[in-house]
């Protein structure tokens, strides 16, 4: 079978290449149906990484959020026309004590190996985690697109969990982009009984986090604020002024998370950190545990869907290469998700 992919050639320049793929024993197919841009995609896209790190990872297919439709499993757990969720982790040798997703060996779709811009997904069985929903509208079947970030958020949670050395009765998310909204989301349903509180700097999408407890701007944040641990979900020029706040305002034995990705290396007070005995936390992507978590948290969690709904700002139907260019285009401009469907 004659599969075709579409792979970042140079800056905004995609072209598409023929690869053949073999049915056999060992590959599960599917076709990918929801397509969401992340911001690293874009990084790559817009060429706002160094060359030196375009040209060795270049040429490649971008997108590692998606879901995908079955069309052969040879394991027979999954039928064809079920909707599943494609894993962007190449696992490469057996398994060891560090995480997978930390596994220098394995290899992680859309950085350095193609992504799922291609009309067919080849991985074995293990590299999806099937939608246990049937019968599902489109509307329904496109909150699992969001499943990878989600499984970050677990990811995160794992690490923070196994840190943990004071109560968890209040959180700080700082980040109003996706991330952070999804980082908010989800331990507003892990830990309901927490205070949840989101700091930003622009106000319609701080509005969006209804689910919070509060919202902040990060200059007018209320004196006395103390937070049990806090999550830095900013990356990039902003990532040093969050975590310089957050060492400021978290309380003594904190876990400070850091999940935003910057570029630039950034100074960070170590008095502070010492001081008061701060854990600091490096979170990235996930693992296939993780996105069993998020996939079963979007099907059984009412207040998930409900909010995840929200973090779609527009769909764009792909029918042709042009449409592949209006994706990542219309992603400059939107606040939140920009999500695909797969229709070529």
């Amino acid at each position: 079978m004659i599969n075709r992919i579409y792979r970042l050639m140079d800056t905004k320049r995609i072209d598409m290449v023929q690869r053949e793929i073999a049915f056999d024993d060992d590959l599960m197919i599917a076709r990918p149906h929801w397509l969401a841009v992340c911001a690293a995609d874009q990084r790559y896209y817009q060429g706002k990484r160094a060359r030196e790190v375009m040209r060795r990872k270049l040429p490649m297919a971008l997108i590692h959020e998606a879901t995908a439709t079955v069309m052969h499993d040879p394991s027979g757990r999954s039928q064809p026309g079920t909707e599943a969720v494609p894993i962007p982790l190449m696992l490469h040798g057996q398994p060891q004590v560090i995480k997978a997703n930390y596994d220098e060996r394995n290899e992680f779709c859309s950085s350095g190996y193609d992504g799922f811009l291609q009309d067919y997904i080849a991985a074995p069985p293990g590299g999806f985690i099937p939608v246990p929903e049937s019968n599902m509208s489109d509307g329904e079947s496109m909150l699992y697109v969001f499943s990878e970030l989600v499984s970050v958020v677990f990811n995160a949670i794992e690490a923070f969990e196994k840190s943990l050395a004071t109560e968890i009765s209040s959180f700080g998310v700082w980040g109003d982009g996706s991330m952070g909204y999804v980082m908010s989301l989800v331990l507003r349903c892990v830990y309901p009984q927490s205070r949840i509180y989101a700091f930003g700097k622009t106000a319609r999408r701080l509005h969006r986090f209804s689910f919070a407890d509060d919202t902040f701007f990060i200059d007018d944040i209320p004196d006395g604020l103390r937070i049990d641990h806090c999550f830095e979900c900013v990356g990039g020029a902003g990532s040093e002024s969050a975590v310089s706040q957050i060492i400021e305002l978290i309380a003594p034995q904190g876990c400070v998370s850091l999940l935003g990705v910057s570029e630039e290396g950034i100074s960070i007070n170590t008095r502070t950190v010492l001081d008061k005995g701060l854990k600091l936390l490096g979170s990235s992507r996930s693992s296939a545990d993780d996105f069993r978590k998020a996939v079963e948290l979007i099907h059984e969690s009412p207040v998930c869907k409900r909010y995840l709904e929200t973090l779609c700002s527009e769909v764009i139907e792909i029918r042709n290469e042009a449409d592949i260019a209006k994706l990542f285009e219309q992603d400059i401009l939107n606040d939140f998700k920009t999500v695909g469907k797969w229709l070529i």
